[in-house]
């Protein structure tokens, strides 16, 4: 956990949700570090009604503390709720029941989001797009802060460049610096490389894992990707099919500054492992019978 925990064997891979020496062992670091819970959600529950008239219930339950400083992965099974664990986070949308406290400096709470897509406006240029959560928010200090995250995310000499005149990479890069222009208080992440090709994907990942590191941030992200949760948390939550509640948590001891060699590490193919095994016993694969005149 982000060189909190430094478990001896494979003691890490044991702290579990409930577990009384994980409690008593982040409260011991968090009191000697000065860090905080920003984000508590306490037994959340989200509901909602189809078009039929029918209750479809997309969360139940669920309970997690988001610590200052870390990076929560959420991974499950396509419908399981994570994406709506996010909006419910950010605020777009209110828990059925249960409660969600969030905490800040100065008592305000603001989110910066990464959604699956870039989500460019095609009109403004790369500076433009970066700079219009500022404009939304009447802040001040635009110039300097994007001049700082265009030379960290390597967008410098594009500044000026459309959408259209980009490639994927490069659009994904832009969607990132404008979810941290504003200085938000936890960045969210939706599948963030969707649909980017995967020497690309790792490029991207790397560099949001450093970006992340260098701005000491929090941030939630959602993944369907395995080695993506773990490359980039410090937390795992392993939630069921809907309704999504959450069955495992799982925390990540690894460097902070991550490369993606680290991926062919028998350390980071013991995380990977644990949750394909516990995602495969939650949702068995089921084949279908072999047809008569196949081949043995």
């Amino acid at each position: 956990m982000r060189g909190w925990i430094h478990a001896d064997g494979d003691r890490s891979l044991a702290l579990r949700t409930g577990g009384g020496y994980r409690a008593r062992l982040h409260a011991l670091v968090q009191e000697e570090v000065g860090l905080a819970d920003l984000l508590s959600l306490n037994d959340v529950s989200k509901s909602y009604t189809a078009i039929t008239g029918e209750v479809v219930e997309a969360i139940r339950g669920v309970s997690f503390d988001l610590h200052e400083r870390e990076v929560l992965t959420l991974v499950g099974p396509s419908g399981c709720g994570k994406s709506t664990i996010l909006r419910l986070i950010a605020g777009v949308e209110k828990p059925s029941s249960g409660s969600i406290e969030r905490r800040a400096a100065g008592g305000k709470f603001v989110v910066g989001y990464i959604f699956q897509d870039s989500s460019l406006m095609r009109w403004r240029t790369v500076y433009g797009n970066i700079k219009l959560p500022m404009e939304i928010l009447g802040k001040k200090g635009a110039e300097a802060k994007i001049s700082e995250l265009v030379k960290l995310i390597n967008l410098e000499g594009f500044e000026n460049a459309y959408p259209i005149e980009l490639s994927g990479g490069m659009q994904r890069r832009v969607a990132v610096a404008r979810a941290l222009v504003h200085d938000p208080s936890v960045l969210l992440m939706d599948e963030p490389f969707t649909g980017v090709d995967e020497i690309t994907k790792e490029i991207l990942q790397t560099e949001l894992n450093f970006v992340i590191r260098s701005l000491k941030m929090t941030g939630v992200l959602v993944t369907h990707d395995i080695d993506e949760a773990v490359y980039l948390g410090d937390r795992i939550l392993v939630l069921s099919a809907h309704p999504g509640r959450i069955v495992e948590e799982i925390s990540v001891d690894l460097p902070e500054i991550r490369e993606p060699v680290i991926k062919t590490e028998e350390r980071f193919t013991r995380y990977t492992k644990e949750i394909r095994e516990k995602l495969n016993l939650l949702h068995p694969l089921r084949l279908s019978r072999r047809p008569a005149n196949a081949p043995a």
